[in-house]
């Protein structure tokens, strides 16, 4: 028996992070323990809350009923273990067992934090699945390691659930300012209640949702977020890739930050790290901007085309896993709270998108006066968008109404929907209406960002 790994078993106590948070990221039925089982995966982003996402569902087995025993919680990040091997998830099980003779028989739960620090994971995982009366939880930080290796080796036995750091509505029902069970779509909220939430949702876009960060003082948060974005950047880019510049890596992930709710153009990043005195190339930088996704740390969207050979062409636009991290990260001298409230939305869209194809969410351009659409949800499969959202600080300018208006009607003309929303930060309810030449009533409903983000979908 494996001293270390039998300390790190014993010493583990679900006891000791209660009380747990619930997460709004539902893993559906607890399967029963059994050969060949579907796993199931939590992907995401480091310090997201991935592990306490296993501790709910842990909590959740044993208030149904399901002894500790049967229970198997391990970290394969702890430093102790290194270099982590298939050896070293063998020895987990053989310990395991060891101390828990029992559960063998009964059948066991497994629940494995950080798995791809495992050489090989996907190989011994699937042995594991194949050998073991078991139901499977793993988590990991990477979307493309975990994506494509699920579908080569577990082919249609493994589902991933990507976790993003707190929503808003998260945040306010774990403050107590909004019903564990409602949303703002059945709630009527007072006067007080709008003016909390208001300036919550304010904090929010300024703090952003990662768990670790809600309680700090400005002063300790921003550093605490800083250094989320840096070792993203040093051990899923440069370590795990094998970058040989750390420091074009380095500054390429603050001008990919400092992009948030931009185009990024490739191009312009290299020249403008060259002048600085970083020699790198658009190769280099192209295959960067994937590792930074693929590690959670932002996310690319492309326009929405009703030409699907068109679809790849258009430059991408950024968007960070959070809005407080994309705080922390920006130049002191530069006011980004409109892109963050983008920012926000579109992580918001994205967690109310789970269990669709991958480009869901798009932007978009009309196509007489190529107006832009900030997000357009729509499979580009079915040929047209199922839903139109433009997001802006305030419309309380009547220029900057109508522009946001103009476009949304010709986006409406373009894809034959009668509807859209506005979105707005400053701003109260409102319905706006419009007759195309052909005759269709088209109308617009404006909602305040604080109370679209706390619908529940």
């Amino acid at each position: 028996m494996n001293p270390i790994i039998a300390s790190i078993l014993q010493d583990f106590s679900l006891d000791d992070y209660l009380p747990i948070t619930p997460r709004d990221l539902d893993l559906g039925e607890p399967l029963q323990p059994k050969k060949g089982n579907l796993v199931k995966v939590i992907i995401g982003m480091r310090r997201s809350g991935k592990s306490y996402r296993l501790f709910q569902e842990m909590n959740s087995l044993m208030a149904s009923g399901v002894s500790p025993e049967r229970i198997c919680y391990f970290n394969f990040e702890d430093d102790r273990l290194s270099p982590v091997t298939a050896e070293t998830g063998d020895e987990v099980l053989e310990t395991f067992r060891a101390l828990h003779p029992e559960a063998a028989e009964q059948g066991i739960y497994l629940f494995f934090d950080e798995l791809q620090e495992m050489q090989n994971w996907g190989s011994w995982l699937r042995r594991i699945v194949d050998t073991n009366k078991a139901t499977i939880y793993i988590s990991g930080s990477s979307s493309k390691m975990l994506s494509t290796q699920i579908a080569t080796e577990f082919r249609g036995r493994a589902i991933d659930f990507e976790l993003l750091p707190y929503s808003f509505r998260e945040i306010a029902r774990n403050r107590g300012l909004l019903d564990a069970r409602s949303g703002a779509s059945t709630a009527v909220f007072s006067t007080a209640q709008r003016a909390k939430l208001r300036n919550a949702f304010g904090e929010y876009l300024q703090r952003g949702g990662f768990p670790a960060a809600q309680e700090l003082p400005e002063q300790l948060a921003i550093p605490l977020l800083q250094s989320y974005a840096q070792r993203v950047v040093s051990r899923d880019v440069v370590e795990r890739h094998n970058i040989s510049r750390p420091r074009v890596a380095t500054a390429f992930a603050r001008r990919v930050l400092n992009s948030n709710g931009k185009q990024l153009s490739i191009r312009k990043t290299e020249n403008t790290l060259r002048s600085m005195g970083l020699p790198t190339s658009r190769e280099l930088l192209s295959d960067m901007l994937s590792y930074l996704e693929e590690a959670y740390l932002i996310f690319q969207i492309r326009d929405f085309s009703f030409a699907l050979s068109e679809s790849t062409t258009s430059t991408p636009k950024i968007y960070a896993i959070d809005p407080g991290l994309a705080a922390a990260n920006a130049n002191a001298n530069i006011n980004d709270e409109g892109q963050r409230l983008e920012d926000a939305v579109y992580l918001e869209l994205r967690r109310r998108t789970i269990g669709t194809r991958r480009g869901t969410i798009s932007s978009y351009h009309t196509t007489t006066h190529g107006y832009e659409i900030d997000f357009v949800v729509g499979d580009e499969l079915d040929g047209r968008p199922y839903e139109l959202y433009q997001v802006t600080d305030s419309v309380s300018d009547p220029h900057t109404r109508e522009r946001e208006l103009r476009a949304l009607w010709e986006a409406m003309d373009d894809s034959g929907l009668t509807c859209g929303t506005l979105i707005v930060g400053e701003g109260e309810d409102a319905t706006y209406e419009n007759q195309s030449e052909g005759g269709t009533k088209h109308t617009v409903t404006q909602i305040p960002a604080w109370k679209w983000m706390l619908q529940s979908d």
